[in-house]
Order: C-alpha cells, then structure tokens, then sequence
C-alpha cells in the first residue's frame, strides 16, 4: 500500500567490514512504517533507561552481526536484554499515508505509560505540591553543587 505514495525510497551509506564505504538504493515502505511505529510503540511503553539500553545495545547487536560476529557470547547477552525489553511493547499504531510521506497519529496500548491519570504535563498538575518539586529539585541537583563547589574551588 505505501509503495504506491512513494515512501520508503532512500539512498544508505555505510562502512563496511574492510575499511572502504558502500552506497546501496532501496525501497522499503513496509519495512520503514513497521520500525517507525514499533519505535513509536515503545517510546509510550518502555521506561528512560530502557529506551536508553535499548537503543545503544541495538546499534552494537547490528554492527557486530554486519561484521560477522554473530558467535560471539555477548550477541547472545544483547538478544536476552532485547528480548525481556520487548515484552510490554505491544497495541496498535495509527499511522496515515501520503504522497511521499507518512504520519504516525497515535497508538492504543494497554502497557501505554504517557497516562493522565499519573499526572498531567505543563503548567497544572495535581500529582505533587510545590514544596515536594523543590525538594526534589534540592536532591537531583546535589551531586552537581558538590561538583561545583569541589572544582570552582582549585
């Protein structure tokens, strides 16, 4: 269906394994909505950190098996933390196709974490007072006033 609005036609440069660069031309519509909206998926489903890990881990995973190193045992260690993270990630994706592009409207997912029942994002918010965000504030930022006060002082 998307090939049809021309999406998914990009050019790849990489490096290869022997040092010199490669250039291939693809189209690859299906492949191109599927990662944007799984991605989509587990920005609203995985924690920070998960998303963090999970981001460096892959990138490694995919240059390692690109340089043949599929045998070696962290491979194994990467599939394990990529496995156990995908395990909430999980609904439905609205995703609207157009000439040349497309757009991720939204997704419906049981495990959606961004919930505003948890707390609202701006201005208002009814999940903690201003004395309880000053003191959170105090704490976060305590390691960066002691690093401060050490280095300003030599």
């Amino acid at each position: 269906m998307a090939s049809a609005y021309a999406i998914g036609r990009d050019i790849h440069v990489g490096d290869t394994i022997v040092g010199i660069k490669g250039r291939v031309g693809f189209e690859a519509a299906a492949a191109l909505i599927t990662i944007k909206a799984h991605h989509l998926l587990e920005k609203h489903t995985l924690t920070k950190w998960q998303l963090q890990h999970k981001e460096y881990l892959s990138s490694f995973y995919g240059m390692h098996l690109h340089e043949g190193q599929y045998l070696d045992p962290v491979m194994r260690n990467i599939e394990a933390f990529l496995q156990s993270s995908q395990e909430q990630v999980s609904g439905t994706v609205m995703v609207t196709l157009k000439p040349y592009h497309f757009s991720l409207d939204g997704i419906i997912s049981d495990h959606d974490l961004m919930n505003a029942k948890f707390g609202t994002y701006g201005e208002m918010n009814k999940g903690w007072t201003a004395d309880e965000a000053k003191g959170f504030i105090k704490i976060l930022g305590n390691q960066n006033k002691i690093y401060h006060q050490v280095n300003s002082e030599l």
